[in-house]
């Protein structure tokens, strides 16, 4: 099994179930121990590298959810056109 790694950006981009599918797939190769101590090795640090950037939308996602239950309902719609606005912008800075 062989994955191509992937820049801190890219996987940014990524939705957060493809990361989590690639990292299950990783787990699933190396406990089958069916790859060499190399590419083992290789699998694992992308594997962590995933862990931490699903970590890392995890901990958006609740700061997020967290603020929105402070704000109360009104504040969710608002939030979602500025998110929107934020994604548009982003887009067209690459």
């Amino acid at each position: 099994m062989t994955l191509t790694p992937q820049t801190d950006d890219e996987l940014a981009r990524r939705p957060f179930d493809e990361l989590v599918a690639d990292l299950q797939r990783i787990v699933q190769a190396l406990e089958a121990g069916s790859v060499g101590l190399e590419e083992s090795i290789g699998l694992y640090r992308e594997g962590l590298r995933l862990h931490a950037a699903c970590e890392r939308r995890l901990r958006e996602a609740e700061l997020t959810i967290t603020e929105l239950g402070r704000r109360g309902p009104d504040a969710a719609a608002a939030t979602s056109d500025e998110s929107d606005a934020a994604a548009s912008a982003a887009g067209e800075a690459r």
